[in-house]
């Protein structure tokens, strides 16, 4: 109690303030209305009421975001109709598209999504992924080559693009129309393709600008589902498992939509029918009520360490089979590539100790 009664009356404000940091405000008040109307217990309520929530219906959709009350309108999204009007003349003229994405969870996850949603349209696609050690990240120039050469008609980019200009000038001049899906900085990057969309470009109005790329994925499926006349039976919320992935993964803010996402798209792994994710969740021990953190700790470690070991598309083949043998051989070779991974993380771990113990001389940062 004594120890209790100390912490409590010691107050260290003015330190704090000496060193120029800035308390929060508390906003007692607030956390006692937000406690008492949503039955929240004190410390949770304190936590709301200091992040700026009032107790009103922002927070409602908060704590429990739906998809009619919690999604920004998808026709907010600059040149989204523009993508799938492309992506439909490309289908009616029988033409083969080309999804291109990144080997981290977010471009893999929403690779998935948009190759299965265009397979399953009776679309021919085909993944490509960068290996990160010959070509490291992004489009590159023998990426581009071989689509080319493969016949393809259309070029889709998934987690990277904007700052692809060289790559993407190469494919407009192999005849190739070209797509870019990004989230990340745009900067002065004007990349040269048919149809940009990156909600942190100049003119686009949408709500929520810190969509990762599988939620920028499934926001083009809610489109397509309505541009396809194929497409009009395929449920596009079937689709918000992988896009969960994504999103937890690349650990973008889980407000507004990226929270909607992230919970339903939970919801569905529990429940999931995608033999990939079955034998995933299998191979991680998952069995359970699936929660953030076993898709960040459990889930996706694993997809990453394919792109880190030997190559992305091994997760591609995973999240899209529909074979439940090749999808647990291929879960148990990711839990294999995954272990050897935190093996060798481990093993440089204990040399970077070694050489700091011995007293060599380490770069200034270090």
């Amino acid at each position: 109690m004594a120890v209790t009664k100390k912490l409590e009356c010691y107050d260290n404000r003015a330190a704090i303030a000496h060193k120029g940091i800035k308390l929060r405000e508390q906003r007692k008040d607030i956390a006692e209305k937000i406690e008492k109307e949503f039955k929240l217990s004190s410390v949770a309520s304190r936590i709301l009421a200091a992040r700026g929530f009032e107790p009103n219906a922002d927070l409602k959709n908060y704590l429990a975001p739906t998809l009619k009350n919690g999604l920004p309108d998808p026709r907010g999204l600059k040149n989204l109709k523009e993508a799938c009007a492309l992506i439909r003349e490309v289908a009616d003229s029988d033409g083969k598209i080309a999804v291109c994405c990144d080997f981290d969870v977010d471009g893999l996850s929403g690779g998935a999504e948009l190759h299965h949603f265009l397979r399953s349209c009776g679309i021919d696609s085909k993944v490509f992924v960068p290996d990160r050690f010959t070509h490291g990240y992004g489009l590159n120039s023998d990426m581009v080559k071989e689509i080319a050469r493969d016949g393809f008609s259309l070029l889709i980019t998934v987690d990277y693009g904007t700052t692809n200009e060289k790559e993407l000038s190469e494919a407009r001049a192999a005849g190739l129309k070209a797509i870019v899906i990004d989230h990340h900085h745009v900067g002065d990057h004007n990349p040269p393709c048919d149809v940009f969309i990156n909600p942190n470009q100049k003119g686009c109005g949408f709500a929520d600008a810190t969509l990762c790329a599988a939620g920028l994925v499934w926001y083009l499926l809610v489109g397509l589902s309505k541009a396809l006349p194929q497409a009009k039976s395929i449920s596009v919320k079937d689709y918000l498992d992988l896009a969960a992935l994504g999103t937890i993964c690349d650990m973008v803010p889980l407000r507004g939509a990226n929270r909607v996402i992230a919970k339903r798209g939970l919801e569905m792994l529990e429940r999931t029918a995608r033999p990939g994710l079955m034998a995933l969740k299998n191979v991680a021990g998952i069995q359970k009520e699936v929660q953030c953190s076993h898709v960040s700790f459990g889930i996706g470690p694993r997809l990453n360490a394919a792109g880190r070991m030997i190559h992305g598309e091994l997760v591609i083949e995973l999240l899209t089979t529909e074979d439940s043998r090749k999808a647990e051989k291929l879960a148990r070779k990711l839990n294999k590539l995954n272990q050897e991974r935190q093996d060798t993380e481990a093993r440089i771990k204990e040399i970077s100790v070694k050489r700091v113990q011995a007293g060599e001389e380490l770069p200034w940062g270090i």
